[in-house]
C-alpha cells in the first residue's frame, strides 16, 4: 500500500473518530439519579417507566447512580453519597437530572436550584416540594408521589360489608418505621378524609422489637393495620443492624391478628397478601417525559407545573388472601393479574 494511501485512510479514521465524538458530546445528557439501589422493587419498576421513554432516544446520553440510602439510612453516609453525587454533577454536567425519592432532593438536588446550565426533574417525592426549594423554583418540574388512600379506604369498607348497621366506625392504624419518607406519607394520610373509616395516631417505630409490640397490641384499639415501610428497622436497640424486609413480613404475616392492607406493592412481594400502591411506572414514565420535553422543546421548566400520582396498582397474593379470608370483587384480582402483580 502506497504512504498515500496510508495517509487517505488515517486522515479517514481520525475524521471519523473526530465525528464521533463531537456528536457525543452534542449528545444531551440526562443523569438519572436514585436514592435508593437498583435491586429494590420500586427503584426497578421507577426504571421500567423510564426507560419506556429513554430507550426510544439514542440521541441522549444516559447515566444512572444509585445512592442506596434505604439500605443504608445512616446520616454520615447520607452525606457521603451526597457529595459524591454532586461530584458526577459538577463533572459531567448533565442538561437534567432526573431525581428520585426524597433523599436524592434532600442530599443533592436541593443544592442546585436556581443553577444556570442544570434542570431538575423530580419523582417519587413524598413529602411537599417547597421543603427542597422547588416552589417557585426556574429550573424545577416533576412528579409527587401520593398514595391512593381512597382505593385502601373503599377497600376496607368492601372488606366489612357484612358490618352490622350503626356499628361503630371503622378504625385504621398505620404502622411503619420512622424513616423521612414514612414521616411525610403519615402527614399526608393525616390530612385524608378517612370516613366513614376513623384513622388512628399512627405507630412509628425505630427497632424490629417495637414493631413487633405495635403488631401484637393493634387488635386492642383498631380493625384493619395499614403498613407503609419497614426497611428501616433496626434489629433492637443495642442491635443497630437492619432486619430484612422478608423477615419483618413473615414474621408479621405469622402474628398479626387483624387484617392488614399494605401502601406499597413490595410488602406483597416481601409475603404480605395485600396492597394498593402507588404506580411506579407513572412516576418514572411521567419523569422522563419531562425531561424530554425540556430537552426537545426547550420548554423552561417553571413552566411545567408539578404533577401528582394519578395512577395506582394492586397487588395480591392468592395463599395470603385465602388465609385472610377476603372477599374482594374479582375485579381486584383481574387487575392484579393484568400488571403481572398477582403472587401464587
Amino acid at each position: 500500500m502506497s504512504t498515500l494511501k496510508k495517509a487517505l485512510i488515517l486522515l479517514f479514521l481520525l475524521a471519523a473518530g473526530i465525528t464521533v465524538v463531537v456528536f457525543n458530546l452534542a449528545k444531551p445528557r440526562v443523569l438519572v439519579l436514585h436514592s435508593y439501589d437498583r435491586d429494590y422493587s420500586w427503584t426497578r419498576d421507577v426504571n421500567t417507566g423510564l426507560k419506556r421513554v429513554l430507550d426510544q432516544k439514542s440521541h441522549y446520553a444516559v447515566r444512572w447512580f444509585y445512592m442506596d440510602t434505604k439500605r443504608h439510612p445512616w446520616p454520615d453516609y447520607k452525606q457521603t453519597i451526597g457529595a459524591a453525587a454532586r461530584r458526577v454533577i459538577d463533572n459531567w454536567k448533565p442538561d437534567v437530572v432526573i431525581a428520585v425519592d426524597d433523599d436524592a432532593q434532600e442530599y443533592v438536588m436541593r443544592r442546585y436550584v436556581n443553577r444556570p446550565g442544570i434542570r431538575i426533574v423530580f419523582a417519587g417525592v413524598n413529602g411537599e416540594a417547597g421543603a427542597y426549594g422547588y416552589d417557585g423554583a426556574d429550573n424545577v418540574t416533576g412528579i409527587l408521589e401520593r398514595k391512593e388512600l381512597d382505593f385502601i379506604r373503599d377497600t376496607i369498607v368492601t372488606l366489612a360489608t357484612d358490618r352490622p348497621v350503626g356499628a361503630p366506625p371503622l378504625r385504621l392504624v398505620h404502622i411503619g418505621d420512622n424513616s423521612e419518607s414514612v414521616n411525610s406519607d403519615d402527614r399526608f394520610m393525616h390530612s385524608f378524609d378517612w370516613s366513614p373509616v376513623r384513622l388512628l395516631d399512627s405507630i412509628l417505630v425505630e427497632t424490629f422489637e417495637q414493631w413487633q409490640q405495635a403488631v401484637n397490641a393493634a387488635p386492642e384499639q383498631a380493625d384493619f393495620i395499614t403498613i407503609s415501610n419497614y426497611r428501616k428497622l433496626r434489629r433492637s436497640a443495642r442491635d443497630r443492624s437492619l432486619v430484612p424486609p422478608k423477615e419483618v413480613v413473615r414474621w408479621t404475616v405469622d402474628h398479626a391478628r387483624l387484617p392488614i392492607l399494605g401502601s406499597n406493592g413490595f410488602y406483597v412481594e416481601d409475603g404480605g397478601a395485600f396492597a394498593i400502591g402507588t404506580s411506579p411506572f407513572e412516576q418514572g414514565e411521567v419523569a422522563a417525559e419531562l425531561a424530554a420535553e425540556l430537552i426537545e422543546k426547550g420548554t423552561a421548566p417553571a413552566a411545567l407545573p408539578f404533577r401528582s400520582t394519578r395512577q395506582f396498582v394492586v397487588y395480591m397474593r392468592g395463599s395470603g388472601i385465602a388465609r385472610n379470608g377476603f372477599q374482594l370483587p374479582r375485579l381486584y384480582e383481574s387487575f392484579a393479574r393484568a400488571t403481572n402483580n398477582y403472587f401464587e
